[in-house]
């Protein structure tokens, strides 16, 4: 048995069980939205679409990285996502604008919506309820609507799901079986999440001990290109459940400028992560390997994560859990219940 020193504290502090959150995130692959449209969503729908836009906020746009990091090559038109207030000026009749907000009260996707009204958008809304549902209720627009769970950035696979059921079904994205390959990943990360989780107390638990190595210190989260979307999640989890500081970056574009910046500071008081998959370009790889080497060189020691999977899909979404795990537990050393996001809410009431 591992030791559990911090960890001990858990049932104490973790009060809305967050835990019990990331452990059925895998089932969130498994639900069928195009049941739940109130349009048939054909082909024959998708035509004439010339590009797609998803404003959203934080974790309402988490299930949008993770389509456009596995599906970017697949997609038919470009996809862009907007997080801010304003939609692009190509934005047209022409254009999917999906608005995406868990709570529906965002205010920056609630103003791109009525953006998108304006421009006569083909309109699609993703929420759990809120202002922006029931205004797509009201003006008939396609509503996809999301589980309840803790928080935004725990309905990131169901984005995901949402989002894959809406863009297959629209001939958006390639023709090939996208909700098997997500079902299989679901009955994958059902068995690989065991080794993460609170069941295991073992000294094997990646996680806890990834979580002991990342403890009072702020962290940078690197990654390959074909990791970008777990890159940034690592991040917000970290920032989130831990309420910890956390920056994050992509190779290869970090190698031409942000990797000169580790000479200073002085002080090595800084935990670094590098995210690596079995999929990645070589050369990204190679980059990996020459980065941690010379990080090592000036005083600094990555934790360096190999994602598992054999598929760059189940490699994604197994390093999005390993996060989900980690940062929660990194938040329990901390002694903060991990779930809720105060600075963040009492933010948006002083901001009216």
């Amino acid at each position: 048995m591992t030791d559990m020193n911090g960890f001990e504290d858990i049932p104490k502090l973790d009060k809305n069980h967050i835990f019990d959150a990331i452990d059925a995130q895998p089932n969130q692959l498994r639900q069928n939205y195009a049941d739940e449209m109130s349009d048939d969503i054909t082909p024959d729908w998708g035509e004439g679409i010339e590009n797609i836009v998803l404003a959203g906020m934080g974790g309402s746009a988490l299930g949008a990285e993770l389509v456009l990091n596995w599906l970017g090559d697949k997609l038919t038109v470009p996809f862009q996502i907007v997080r801010g207030y304003n939609l692009p000026g190509y934005v047209t009749p022409k254009s999917l604008v999906i608005l995406s907000s868990y709570s529906g009260n965002t205010e920056e996707t609630l103003a791109a919506y009525l953006a998108a009204r304006k421009r006569s958008a083909r309109i699609v809304v993703m929420a759990h309820g809120g202002q922006l549902l029931e205004e797509a209720r009201v003006n008939k627009h396609l509503v996809l609507q999301l589980p309840a769970t803790n928080q935004p950035r725990f309905a990131a696979l169901a984005q995901l799901r949402a989002l894959v059921c809406l863009l297959s079904d629209a001939g958006l994205a390639g023709d090939v079986d996208l909700r098997r390959e997500l079902e299989d990943a679901a009955d994958w990360l059902d068995i690989a999440k065991s080794r993460f989780s609170l069941d295991n107390q073992d000294d094997d638990n990646r996680a806890m001990q990834i979580a002991r190595s990342l403890h009072g210190k702020p962290v940078v989260v690197y990654g390959g290109f074909g990791l970008r979307a777990a890159v940034y999640k690592w991040k917000i989890d970290i920032n989130e459940n831990a309420k910890q500081l956390a920056w994050c970056n992509v190779f290869p574009e970090l190698n031409h400028n942000e990797f000169q910046g580790w000479i200073f500071p002085l002080t090595k008081h800084l935990a670094t992560v590098q995210l690596q998959s079995p999929h990645e370009n070589p050369r990204i790889l190679r980059r990996l390997e020459v980065t941690r080497d010379m990080l090592k060189d000036h005083g600094y020691h990555p934790e360096v994560i190999t994602a598992e999977g054999d598929t760059p899909l189940k490699s994604l979404l197994w390093t999005v859990m390993l996060g989900d795990y980690t940062s929660s537990y990194l938040g329990i050393l901390n002694g903060i219940d991990p779930n809720p996001v105060d600075m963040v809410e009492s933010f948006k009431k002083k901001l009216g």
